[in-house]
């Protein structure tokens, strides 16, 4: 018994050890980014007093955000000129409400979120979905 829990818990530090380095490279990656913006500003404008520049949060999700997601999910394929994969509605979605589009967990669980929501509507006749590009399926509103 404690092999298994052993186990498990050596593959969630690996999991999260793994996360954490992905974040050290994004957020130096962040560091550049800054450093050439300011460059750039500093070009523009030398007197430019980059301190008065406040940082712009973006709020996290939280549990209310997927409350009406099939509502949302047949409200973005109405809109849409043609059918779309689940990842694709799940990107205008987080778009749409003004989510972090750089959170690869969010987007993760967006899809899944979007995907359970597009097979539940699809038993009640409200999408359908078809063949999309490559071995791809996207789906549309039926009728």
């Amino acid at each position: 018994m404690t092999d298994h829990v052993l186990a498990a818990l050596v593959r969630r530090r690996a999991e999260l050890s793994g996360r954490m380095k992905t974040a050290q490279g994004e957020l130096q990656q962040m560091h550049a980014d800054l450093a050439s913006l300011d460059a750039v500003i500093r070009q523009l404008d030398p007197d430019y007093r980059l301190e008065t520049i406040r940082p712009k949060y973006q709020r996290a999700a939280s549990g209310a955000e997927f409350g009406s997601i099939s509502r949302t999910v047949l409200d973005v394929l109405r809109r849409s000129l043609a059918p779309m994969s689940a990842k694709d509605i799940a990107a205008k979605i987080i778009e749409q409400r003004g989510l972090n589009m750089g959170d690869r967990a969010l987007a993760r669980k967006m899809v899944k979120r979007v995907d359970m929501a597009l097979r539940y509507q699809r038993t009640n006749g409200m999408v359908r979905e078809t063949e999309g590009p490559g071995a791809g399926v996207v789906w549309e509103i039926a009728g």
